[in-house]
């Protein structure tokens, strides 16, 4: 069962196609039933004022009763957090498991043992904040961080905000919230638990989750990745240890992930050609150079997967094929005066319709970028795999490529007899067969 949170959450932003919380509902239905509480004075229960904890912790009882369910799993980040807890410390027997994602038992600082969380004077600023923009994007920087200034987000929250909640239950919501203080209970929660807490949330202090954790008897504690507490854009991680934790696996089915090489080209210089010679010219260039292109894909058994204006994303079975192709190309479009540029990378890509993702195809493409003109730039994994070729890497080092975490071994690639004395181009050695 999903617990919402402090207040710009209902039954109805999960349902919609385009809400950011359907992923993380369909992702649980595929393997669980899944009831969502909407809570009192939000959708069409009637304006309340009582938001007390025992209300709602009464409230997800009635809904449990209601919709036959004599145990369940909880599943309750940020301000659901203690409700879920206070909820299992009542009724045990009716609770198999607790996940608390971003939450803490305090979202308040308590000096001296609880130096997390909003200061009174923080507290005030928020109330008057919600008095003041209601509806219009009240908090955003607490749920969405550094992404809050972003054009439209604001917009889109405070949209959320008018569907849901009036001001005054929102301000009523948050009081509670800020007031809610369970760490007294914690030692007595008897089921299996999950903590899951994210650096950088500025809602609930990753400290404060997990003093959470150090506190219920024994929890699993495991961080998530860096960011803001809407998780959006972590629902599948947050799936996939949800279910772990609850079932010890996450079936998704057969895998759609394959392994690939992946060659990435790029015209050198496209943009000034446009400028020096004109659309029309640049055309007959580009249909010149698509033609070689599909003749050597076809050559060497590469699929082209995407065109990039002035380049292609091809994916390929063999490594040793890829590289060929790439420098079959380098050499017949220099011919027609057309430089290009290559990145080479073997590794599992995952289709999703008709497009490729994963991170293979990232590295493939950062190599394209730090590629000299001519050049067919190859990762240590390309290389690896076509041990026993006639093809010549020179190894160039490690490079940090932006956006992947490890370095990564790079080589520029040379076909045989390419490095034979007298016909290795000026200043360059003549590199290692290997």
């Amino acid at each position: 069962m999903f617990l919402l949170g402090w207040v710009v959450c209902s039954i109805d932003t999960f349902e919609h196609p385009t809400s950011p919380y359907a992923s993380s509902v369909n992702m649980f239905a595929r393997h669980t039933r899944v009831l969502i509480l909407d809570r009192r004075g939000t959708g069409l229960s009637d304006p309340t004022t009582d938001v007390s904890m025992d209300e709602r912790v009464e409230d997800l009882r009635a809904v449990l009763d209601a919709a036959g369910v004599n145990r369940a799993v909880l599943w309750g980040g940020g301000g659901a957090g203690p409700i879920s807890i206070l909820f299992a410390v009542r009724y045990p027997q009716r609770v198999s498991a607790l996940v608390l994602p971003v939450t803490a038992a305090r979202f308040s600082q308590a000096l001296p043992d609880h130096p997390w969380g909003f200061t009174e004077e923080d507290i005030e600023a928020q109330f008057n904040e919600i008095d003041s923009d209601w509806g219009y994007g009240a908090l955003s920087d607490i749920f969405f961080g550094a992404a809050a200034a972003i054009p439209g987000v604001r917009e889109e929250f405070g949209r959320q905000q008018r569907a849901v909640s009036s001001p005054t239950l929102a301000r009523l919501l948050w009081k509670a919230t800020m007031e809610t203080d369970v760490r007294d209970e914690l030692p007595r929660v008897q089921v299996p638990t999950l903590v899951l807490a994210r650096p950088g949330d500025r809602f609930v202090p990753f400290e404060a989750s997990a003093a959470l954790a150090a506190a219920i008897p024994g929890a699993e504690f495991r961080e998530l990745p860096a960011g803001n507490h809407s998780c959006f854009d972590i629902t599948d991680i947050l799936a996939r240890e949800t279910l772990q934790f609850v079932c010890g696996t996450y079936g998704v089915g057969p895998s759609a992930r394959v392994l690939a090489t992946t060659l990435f080209t790029d015209i050198v210089g496209s943009t000034e050609m446009v400028s020096t010679f004109g659309d029309t010219h640049w055309r007959h260039r580009l249909a010149i150079h698509d033609e070689i292109v599909g003749n050597s894909l076809t050559i060497y058994g590469g699929h082209s997967a995407k065109h990039t204006g002035d380049g292609v994303f091809a994916l390929f079975d063999s490594p040793t094929n890829a590289l060929r192709c790439a420098l079959d190309l380098a050499a017949k479009l220099a011919t027609r005066g057309l430089s290009i540029r290559a990145g080479v990378h073997s590794g599992e890509v995952e289709r999703r319709g008709d497009e490729w993702s994963g991170l293979a195809i990232h590295i493939g493409s950062r190599l394209l970028e730090i590629a000299p003109a001519g050049e067919v730039i190859a990762s240590r994994t390309a290389r690896d795999l076509t041990a026993g070729s006639d093809l010549i890497f020179q190894h160039l080092g490690l490079r940090h490529l932006k956006g992947v975490s490890e370095a990564v071994r790079i080589y520029r690639v040379r076909a045989a007899g390419f490095d034979a004395p007298g016909r290795c181009p000026p200043g360059r050695g003549h590199g290692t067969h290997i």
